[in-house]
């Protein structure tokens, strides 16, 4: 099955979302505010003098719970898959956090809209989250025809006891022997990592936090290119 250029691009689709979000947000924010207005200042001054560093503080956390959440995930895949043009899989894999949820690295980009979300004005934050939540809807569901079609009855069995996105308070009994791999993980969610340093820079340097954020984002998303080129390279 071939998937549709917006699977194959999605890189590309949320690098859009981002930065239409931030776009957005920043002309909204100048029309009212006449200067650009991160979400966590606005919302933050309601909670008092603290309040825009608590909230870059929760953008922080959520960031961090995306990055846990999907280096978890991608140690049990690898960058080839994880980032592949097409939906693929080498298994069917009920191990680890796919015994809580089907999609563990699109429920960390939830978080991660939150966390990169806080970042822009608060037009952008509306934009980044509800383009991230309708983007990922459409990525899972277009995977899960994949997985149906290839492994039939055995993944609609576990589609029906494990959610697609809202994780189980309880594990499903682990299936196979996938073994995870942190370094393979790590290699897989270079990106991620590079946007949990930028928002945590943006939490520490309150001069120029903001643009090493974006510095950070590109230098990611070329080093995640280029280690999946040498990884299929290599297969």
């Amino acid at each position: 099955m071939t998937s549709p250029w917006w699977y194959s691009g999605r890189t590309w689709v949320f690098a859009a979302i981002f930065f239409a979000g931030f776009f957005i947000g920043g002309f909204v924010s100048g029309a009212l505010h006449h200067a650009y207005v991160p979400a966590y200042r606005e919302w933050g001054r309601d909670l008092g003098t603290s309040g825009p560093m608590w909230m870059l503080a929760g953008a922080v956390l959520c960031t961090a719970l995306c990055f846990a959440l999907r280096l978890w995930g991608s140690s049990y895949l690898h960058a080839r898959i994880v980032w592949n043009p097409q939906a693929r899989t080498d298994s069917l894999i009920v191990s680890g956090p796919f015994c809580y949820v089907r999609n563990p690295l699109y429920l960390g980009n939830f978080f991660l809209a939150i966390g990169i979300g806080l970042m822009a004005p608060v037009a952008g934050f509306a934009v980044i989250v509800i383009g991230n939540v309708l983007f990922v809807l459409a990525l899972a569901k277009h995977e899960e025809v994949m997985l149906e079609a290839r492994y039939g009855e055995r993944f609609r069995t576990y589609a029906a006891q494990v959610p697609s996105l809202v994780p189980r308070l309880f594990p499903v009994a682990a299936q196979g022997d996938a073994h995870p791999s942190l370094a393979g993980g790590l290699l897989s969610e270079v990106l991620m990592a590079a946007l949990l340093l930028g928002v945590i820079l943006a939490f520490v340097d309150r001069q120029h936090g903001e643009i090493d954020f974006f510095v950070l984002y590109g230098a990611g998303l070329i080093a995640q290119r280029l280690i999946v080129r040498a990884q299929q390279q290599s297969t």
